[in-house]
């Protein structure tokens, strides 16, 4: 048995790569399923794997960095393999102290071999590329464990980096059924699965036009002729409390973003004369309004909350999100409600706030009636599949990762676009807390841009 048969068969033994019937983090079914952390309890396993590392090991490199979590143990056994220093990237950007990125001694100009352990989409290997390369540091080889063939090294490639994976799960199951180890059986479950997945970034090639062939609401056309013609999917949650405030941010960021979002109920000094000033602003930088009410109470109260009291929402907000937790009964009134100024509707069918109730169940349930009315435009929802053809919102978004401690959990904007194939990314403290939101917003676009959507 050769050496890389004699690795993968030990990979088996210890479960880091299994075959079965296994639901992945997307909901998809997988014939196997890859998880190489239980490797760091297998100190003579972690070292081979360091060798094979370091026979491709590019000897330009000064500084060795891996992925965390999982690719840590293995850039740590291949620094002591070879005397090249390592860099710790966090995963959450300290809050505290000196607020650092990277733990390590660097020089700006470095070269850094980045090691990870399993590739898919490769979206981890971006986001850790971005935050070295914002360290002014170089990335000059990128060596991966196994490579799942679902689009994550082309994409790597694309960009124009050099990656190499150790093994893919092609060559895995070669090996391993040459060697009698799996049957033809299994074979063929895998094949056919990767025959099927073998891209999992989405096509969004002219995605924006697509969706407006799609959608009759008005509202709807509107937004996506916006995001269009901006070239921006961003929405701005401005969750400040004062007017001004509001209207000053709304001014320096209105030109990148295709609609603001806010709670106006927490602006401590309305009056009509902010909604005159918040209206010309939108107008002048064309930008829509999402009143974000979350009206959840039975028909008719919500069409007093739309229409009456000092907020009289409906005759400024072009959008407003929606519970549906009294059901259907609520979408009846507000579809047979007869007024000029009906805003379009956004579900909020998935929050992003750590320990949500609103689980599958209830976004399925959501799902089977609130596409039957044509108020009804898209979701608020965090997962792929609950707002297919539809627009879809998702909130959380931020450059960071690490939460707020107060339950809120963030998401990358590449996370959203490529793996939860959203179309709106909603943006809150990440833009109205930023000490300069012009050049933070800049940060925003150029990451969202990145996605064919706009292509």
């Amino acid at each position: 048995m050769n050496s890389n048969a004699a690795f993968l068969k030990k990979l088996v033994d210890i479960n880091c790569v299994k075959f079965g019937d296994f639901t992945l983090k997307s909901g998809k079914q997988s014939p196997f399923y890859v998880d190489l952390r239980n490797i760091v309890s297998y100190p003579d396993l972690l070292a081979e794997l360091s060798g094979f590392f370091k026979h491709h090991l590019n000897g330009n490199v000064q500084r060795i960095c891996g992925v965390p979590y999982a690719a840590l143990p293995m850039a740590t056994a291949i620094s002591l393999h070879t005397g090249i220093p390592m860099l710790i990237k966090r995963k959450e950007t300290k809050n505290y102290g000196t607020k650092k990125v990277l733990e390590g001694e660097f020089n700006k100009g470095d070269k850094v071999v980045v090691i990870e352990d399993v590739i898919t989409s490769g979206e981890s290997l971006v986001e850790t590329i971005r935050e070295l390369e914002n360290e002014g540091l170089i990335v000059e080889q990128i060596l991966v464990v196994l490579d799942r063939e679902q689009g994550g090294t082309k994409r790597l490639k694309d960009k124009g980096y050099n990656i190499t994976p150790l093994f893919s799960i092609s060559s895995l199951l070669q090996t391993l059924h040459a060697e009698n180890f799996i049957d033809s059986e299994v074979v063929n479950k895998v094949a056919a699965f990767l025959a099927e997945n073998n891209n999992i970034i989405p096509d969004k090639t002219d995605g924006i036009k697509q969706l407006a062939k799609a959608h009759h609401n008005p509202i709807a056309q509107k937004l996506l002729d916006i995001a269009h013609s901006k070239k921006s999917n961003l929405i701005a949650s401005v969750d400040l409390t004062k007017s001004n405030d509001i209207l000053h941010f709304l001014n320096k960021v209105g030109h990148g973003i295709c609609a603001a979002k806010l709670h106006i109920d927490i602006v401590e000094d309305f009056s009509e004369g902010f909604i005159s000033e918040l209206k010309s602003i939108a107008d002048r930088h064309r930008f829509l309004i999402i009143e974000d009410r979350k009206f959840a109470d039975i028909g008719n109260t919500q069409l007093l909350q739309l229409s009456k009291g000092i907020f009289n929402i409906s005759s400024w907000a072009d959008m407003v999100t929606i519970h549906l937790i009294s059901g259907e009964a609520a979408l009846k009134a507000i579809q047979q409600w007869d007024n000029n100024n009906k805003p379009a509707l956004i579900p909020i069918v998935e929050m992003s706030s750590e320990g949500a109730l609103t689980d599958k169940a209830y976004a399925e349930k959501c799902k089977s009636f609130m596409f039957n009315y044509p108020e009804v435009i898209g979701a608020v929802c965090q997962t792929e599949n609950i707002a297919s053809g539809w627009l879809k919102f998702t909130p959380g978004v931020n450059l960071s990762t690490a939460g707020d401690g107060k339950g809120q959990q963030y998401n990358t904007p590449l996370h959203v676009i490529e793996n939860l194939r959203s179309d709106f990314l909603i943006i809150g403290r990440g833009l109205y807390l930023a000490e300069d939101p012009e050049t933070e917003l800049d940060k925003y676009l150029s990451e969202a841009r990145k996605s064919s959507l706009f292509s």
